[in-house]
């Protein structure tokens, strides 16, 4: 969730794209064509659920392999729920932090020395633009298609008041035969993109054959797609 996926990063960074951005890395709760249906298909995911995967190690989602965003001099923010998920990170990275509890909300805020990482433990959904202003980067990888279809909406109204006016937002998208599978990662159209962001252009970029991790769930085609969405004011292509 702090990684990009290894075989199609350099894709990712074109889209980005961008010298001495600010990102954030919104990777919580791992989550459609009619909203009715799935509502009713779908399980309730809370914190805790996510929490104790991380306790329990059931992290199948989580890369080993290091990407180098802030080596390569961007600044780094990152939210999510699970406090071990922040210890392991920094760990596995060999860099020391700091770690401090957050003013007037239930969380915690840990920061590498130099100040290029900043990563939020805490309710995704409490965090504002006033932490840490806009953002002129955002990859979205595992969060969208993961959360509950009830907070789609306050996901994306949430996401849209921390875009920045030129802002680049990645967003990796599962899609399959939802007729043979209804489990999470969940399914994530181009349609469903344009009802929750319909002020931002939206091009699909990438592609990736993730079929071999469904075969056991019945599933012959199983496909993660990228996405670049941009506010309607800047349209420029990557």
């Amino acid at each position: 969730m702090f990684y990009l996926a290894n075989d199609r990063y350099s894709q990712v960074i074109k889209a980005l794209k961008y010298p001495d951005c600010r990102h954030i890395i919104a990777a919580i709760q791992y989550n459609s064509d009619t909203f009715e249906e799935k509502l009713k298909m779908s399980e309730i995911i809370t914190n805790e659920y996510w929490i104790n995967r991380w306790t329990e190690g059931k992290t199948f989602f989580h890369s080993e392999k290091r990407h180098t965003l802030a080596d390569q001099g961007h600044y780094i923010v990152g939210v999510d729920v699970a406090e071990q998920a922040f210890k392991e990170f920094f760990a596995d990275q060999n860099l020391e932090y700091t770690e401090e509890h957050l003013k007037n909300i239930d969380g915690k805020l840990f920061q590498a020395m130099d100040g290029r990482i900043k990563l939020y433990c805490m309710d995704f959904y409490l965090f504002t633009k006033e932490m840490e202003s806009q953002f002129n980067a955002i990859w979205d990888h595992g969060s969208l298609v993961a959360i509950n279809i009830i907070d789609r909406i306050k996901y994306s109204q949430l996401i849209k008041e921390l875009m920045s006016s030129d802002c680049r937002y990645v967003i990796s998208a599962m899609q399959y035969d939802e007729s043979k599978y209804t489990g999470h990662p969940f399914y994530l159209s181009e349609k469903d993109l344009k009802d929750l962001y319909p002020n931002c252009t939206i091009e699909e970029f990438d592609e990736i054959d993730r079929s071999y991790l469904y075969k056991d769930y019945g599933l012959d085609n199983m496909m993660e797609r990228m996405y670049l969405l941009q506010p309607e004011t800047n349209s420029e292509s990557i």
